[in-house]
C-alpha cells in the first residue's frame, strides 16, 4: 500500500469547478513542510490534486482510471482490446489488473495526504475560520476517498491518521458501517464550516456545503437509509431553489469545452490545457476525430447499452455512432469497437494501428473543443445537479410511491427532450414502486453514463447480477457474475501484504 507523508506541489492546479492557483512549494522537506500557513495552503491544493493527478498521471482516478471500475464491470463499458480492459469488459478481471491496483492506490494517496494535512494544522498560526474551512475540505475529499473505496471493495483498512507502511501490513478490514462513521462524520463538518460558494479571490474551485450534503445525502443512499438521505439531498435542493445550483437547458451544453463554470457543477474537477491539463478526451475520444486528431479512444459504451436508450431520446444521437470518421470502418465485429493500447511513453497512435471506433463513443468528452493539444481544458464532473435530482426521484418512490418520484425522472427526461413518462404515447407513468425503480436506474444510466456511477447504481437497485449477466447472454457470453463479484478483488500486491485481503480474494474473483 502506498501512503505519501509529503505533499510536493509541482505545478498550478485547477481543481473543482474553477481555478485554484497557489504558489509553488517543490522544496519542502520533512523539517519545513507545514510550518506556514502558506504550506497549508500548498498542501490542501496538493490533495484536490490526487483526485487527477498532473503532470504525467492525468489518467488517474477521476481522470479516466475510474471508469474501469465502476462503468466497465457493468452491462455499460466495451472493449476488444487485450489485457485489462477487455478483462474487465467481460468480467474476468483478477486481482493483478492495473486499474484496480491504480484506484485503490490513488485513492489511498488523497486519504493518506488529507490525514497528514489534517494532523499538522494545528500547530500553525492562521485565521480560525479558514483553519476550519481548510479542514473541512481535507475531511470532504478523505470522505470521497472513502466513499469510492467502500463502493468498489466494502471493507477496507480504515487510517485516519499517519501511519508507516510497514505498519498496513496485516491492517485489519473496517466494516462498510464502521467506515461510514468517518464519512458521516467529516461530512458533517463540512456542511457544518464550508461556505455555499467561494470568492474569486479564495480561488473558487473547492468543495462546498453542497458538496458535502450531496455526497452524505448519497452515503445514506447507499445504505438505503432514505429518511437521512431525503434531509440532505433536499439540502442541496434548498441550495438550487435559492440561485446556487442550475440545470442548463441544453444538456449538451453542460459538456461544451467552453462552459467550464455551469451552475449545474456541484463538485468537478477542472482542467486547464495550460496548467493541468488532462486526457479525458483523449480517453473517450474518438480516435478518428476528424477535428481531434491523435486519439487512443480506451472507452466505448456497448452496443447493448447504448441500444437501451429510446429513438426518441437526443441523448442516443450524443454518440459517436455509425458517423463519418476519418477512417475506414472495420466491420469484421459486431460489437463495439477495436482500439489502441500505447507502448510506455507513446503520446500519439502507431502509425501502422488501422483498427478504430466501430460504433458507439460518448461524446460528452469531446463536444465542442476549444482545446486542440493532447492535454485538453476539459471538466470531469464529480457531483451535478442532475444526480441530486435523480437521487431525489429515488428517495421519494420509496418513500412516498411513484407518484411522488415522477416530477423529479420527468423533469431530468424533459430537459434531455426525451418523452416525459405519463406525457408522451407510448410511455405510461409506472405504476408501481419496482417499475418506478427501474425507470429511475435506467434515466441514471442514460443521464450519468461514464460518470462512474453505473456499478454502484446497479448493486444499490439489487441489479447488479441479473443485469450484467443478461448483457454478457446477449454478447453470446456464459452469464458468468455471481454475488461475490460485487466486490472487487483487492490489488495483488496489497492482498499479498495483507492476509486478510488475502482471504476475502478467494471469494471475490470471477
Amino acid at each position: 500500500m502506498r501512503y505519501i507523508s509529503l505533499i510536493i506541489v509541482l505545478a498550478a492546479l485547477a481543481v473543482g469547478c474553477t481555478k485554484l492557483e497557489p504558489k509553488l512549494y517543490s522544496d519542502l522537506t520533512t523539517v519545513n513542510a507545514y510550518s506556514t500557513e502558506s504550506d497549508i495552503d500548498a498542501a490542501l491544493t496538493g490533495v484536490y490534486a490526487d483526485l487527477a493527478p498532473y503532470p504525467g498521471d492525468v489518467w488517474m482516478y477521476y481522470g479516466g482510471y475510474l471508469v474501469m471500475t465502476t462503468d466497465y464491470t457493468t452491462d455499460m463499458g466495451f472493449s476488444t482490446a487485450a489485457g485489462d480492459p477487455t478483462k474487465h469488459s467481460n468480467f474476468t478481471y483478477d486481482a493483478n489488473s492495473r486499474y484496480i491496483r491504480y484506484n485503490w492506490q490513488y485513492m489511498y494517496q488523497v486519504i493518506s495526504n488529507a490525514n497528514m494535512l489534517l494532523s499538522k494544522i494545528d500547530g500553525v498560526t492562521m485565521d480560525d475560520t479558514k483553519r476550519a474551512q481548510i479542514k473541512a475540505q481535507a475531511r470532504f475529499l478523505r470522505a470521497l476517498a472513502y466513499r469510492d473505496l467502500t463502493d468498489t471493495w466494502g471493507p477496507v483498512p480504515l487510517i485516519t491518521d499517519i501511519v508507516k507502511a510497514i505498519e498496513t501490513r496485516d491492517m485489519p478490514l473496517s466494516s462498510v458501517a464502521d467506515v461510514d462513521k468517518v464519512i458521516i462524520d467529516d461530512l458533517k463538518y463540512g456542511i457544518a464550516n464550508l461556505p455555499e460558494t467561494w470568492a474569486a479571490a479564495d480561488g473558487l474551485s473547492r468543495a462546498t456545503k453542497g458538496a458535502a450534503s450531496a455526497l452524505l445525502g448519497q452515503v445514506y443512499l447507499r445504505a438505503h437509509d432514505y429518511t437521512n438521505a431525503k434531509t440532505y439531498i433536499d439540502m442541496v435542493l434548498a441550495q438550487r431553489a435559492a440561485g446556487v445550483y442550475a440545470l442548463n437547458p441544453d444538456f449538451k451544453n453542460v459538456w461544451s469545452e467552453s462552459n467550464k463554470f455551469d451552475k449545474g457543477m456541484i463538485f468537478c474537477i477542472l482542467h486547464e490545457a495550460a496548467l493541468n491539463g488532462g486526457e479525458i478526451t483523449n480517453h473517450f475520444g474518438p480516435a478518428d476525430h476528424r477535428e481531434v486528431t491523435d486519439r487512443w479512444q480506451y472507452y466505448a459504451v456497448s452496443l447493448e447499452f447504448w441500444r437501451k436508450y429510446s429513438d426518441q431520446d437526443p441523448r442516443k444521437q450524443f454518440f459517436y455512432y455509425d458517423y463519418e470518421g476519418a477512417a475506414a470502418r472495420d466491420e469484421s465485429t459486431d460489437h463495439g469497437f477495436f482500439y489502441m493500447m500505447p507502448a510506455p511513453g507513446q503520446t500519439s497512435p502507431p502509425n501502422d494501428t488501422t483498427k478504430l471506433l466501430v460504433n458507439v463513443s460518448t461524446m460528452k468528452y469531446s463536444y465542442e473543443m476549444t482545446e486542440q493539444s493532447y492535454y485538453d481544458g476539459r471538466t470531469i464532473p464529480i457531483l451535478r445537479l442532475e444526480d441530486i435530482i435523480l437521487c431525489k426521484a429515488e428517495i421519494e418512490n420509496e418513500l412516498s410511491g411513484p407518484s411522488a418520484a415522477l416530477p423529479f425522472l420527468n423533469e431530468i427526461r424533459a430537459r434531455a427532450g426525451a418523452p416525459e413518462y405519463g406525457k408522451a404515447a407510448g410511455f405510461p407513468a409506472p405504476a408501481s414502486k419496482e417499475e418506478m425503480a427501474q425507470k429511475i436506474l435506467d434515466e441514471r444510466g442514460f443521464e450519468l453514463v461514464f460518470e462512474y456511477k453505473r456499478r454502484p447504481d446497479l448493486i444499490r437497485f439489487g441489479k447488479y447480477e441479473s443485469t450484467c449477466n443478461d448483457y454478457l447472454v446477449s454478447r453470446g457470453l456464459a452469464p458468468s457474475v455471481k454475488s461475490n463479484m460485487k466486490l472487487l478483488p483487492y490489488p495483488l500486491i496489497d492482498a499479498q501484504q495483507n492476509t486478510f485481503m488475502a482471504a476475502e480474494n478467494l471469494n471475490r474473483l470471477p
